[in-house]
């Protein structure tokens, strides 16, 4: 079966990773005389700043921000920012910036909502007779101050806060569509950073002039999104040697269902191979803020189970082949499940526990069969680079490995 075996270009992949990658692809794929079509081996991957740089759930919010594409009156956008208080996932007393001791959610998601309450009423793409065009109403410092503490707040919520099947999720703000139209959104959105060209961290900060109940707020995003070719070449190449590729993301499905599956951006998965976020949605199909109770949070642990109460019985209860990884919500699936033959870790040097397992592929540079490889990438170009070491955003230093906390 030689002659079907798709080789991987070397490009920009770590000369170890690479080299790693065509081992396993060759011991296990179609050219194996071990290779069973029956019980094909599969692979998983992590999508955000795994398969792409960046994270798509994340610039979707920026695209929706920067174009106030949202499909909720003042009091449904009030209740998304604040009901997973009432469901004990927050309290409104926490703090959102610990320099500012005004900061406390019920004092930001209030100055967000007045922000947005005079946004819906003036600006023209809501429908409600507003007359401001998209440009003026972004001049506004009602517009100002909202894009300042709605970016703060996304940035701790889903930093410090965590998600649970069954209770409303505080930064949803996609609520109010359908699948089909959040898939369209997901697509504009998508285009949107692709095209966009520049990797840069961005500081907002709202006006003294509107200081609101929380005061002035500073706050920042990145820009850019690349789906680097490395990535959307390896699904191909392990697809055409009979490896199964899975993506399971902690992004909203429908999102992920449109990065990975849509011609236009080269991944060409199954959709039936793609597990995100599960939302709830109403009896007319209306996407709520609400996580699905039955479906597990894709993060962590609950990465994991997938794996393990869902992937495995679908495949002859194997364990995967191979990981493909980048933080703490993938550390746990590439220490758990030990028949794995490969883990890739995307290296973006984060101080959690990722860096035990750059520990433990530093000090296996020099195995024949490393289970654990790491791929560095420079996060100002949008590109990977053929080294372990990165280059992170606003930076031009290499770096490898942080000092393990004992």
């Amino acid at each position: 079966m030689a002659e079907n075996f798709k080789h991987l270009s070397e490009k920009n992949w770590a000369p170890r990773t690479y080299q790693a990658l065509c081992d396993v692809i060759a011991a296990y794929g179609i050219q194996s005389n071990s290779y069973n079509p029956d019980k094909p081996p599969y692979v998983v991957f992590d999508f955000d700043n795994t398969s792409a740089i960046m994270d798509i759930e994340d610039l979707l919010m920026l695209y929706m921000m920067l174009h106030l594409n949202y499909k909720l009156t003042p009091e449904q956008f009030h209740a998304v920012l604040t009901d997973g208080v009432a469901a004990g996932i927050a309290a409104f007393d926490d703090l959102l910036d610990q320099n500012n001791s005004k900061a406390t959610i019920r004092n930001i998601t209030d100055d967000i909502t007045a922000d947005y309450t005079w946004l819906y009423n003036y600006y023209e793409g809501f429908g409600q007779g507003g007359t401001e065009s998209l440009e003026e109403t972004k001049n506004s410092l009602q517009y100002q101050d909202f894009a300042a503490k709605l970016r703060l707040f996304y940035t701790v919520i889903n930093g410090k806060f965590k998600r649970k099947a069954g209770y409303p999720w505080m930064t949803y703000l996609f609520a109010g569509r359908t699948s089909e139209e959040l898939s369209e959104l997901a697509y504009q959105s998508i285009s949107y950073w692709l095209q966009f060209g520049k990797f840069e961290r961005v500081t907002l900060a709202s006006p003294e002039e509107l200081p609101g109940k929380a005061g002035v707020i500073s706050s920042s995003y990145e820009t850019g999104l690349a789906f680097p070719q490395e990535l959307t070449e390896l699904y191909q190449v392990l697809k055409e040697n009979g490896i199964k590729v899975y993506v399971i993301s902690a992004s909203p499905v429908d999102v992920v269902k449109t990065a990975a599956t849509h011609a236009d951006f080269g991944y060409n998965l199954n959709p039936e191979y793609i597990i995100g976020m599960y939302y709830t949605k109403d009896a007319d199909g209306m996407i709520q803020h609400g996580m699905q109770p039955d479906k597990h949070i894709t993060k962590g642990e609950g990465k994991t189970a997938v794996i393990t109460e869902v992937l495995m019985p679908e495949n002859n209860n194997q364990q995967p082949l191979m990981l493909f990884g980048d933080s703490t919500g993938d550390f746990d699936m590439m220490t758990q499940l030990q028949d794995v033959k490969l883990c890739v870790l995307f290296n973006r040097y984060l101080d959690d526990d990722t860096q035990k397992l750059v520990q433990e592929a530093v000090e296996s540079r020099e195995h024949p069969s490393p289970r654990v490889v790491l791929q560095g990438r420079d996060e100002n170009l949008g590109t990977l680079r053929p080294s372990e070491k990165s280059i992170l955003l606003g930076t031009s230093k290499e770096v490898l490995m942080r000092d393990i906390k004992k």
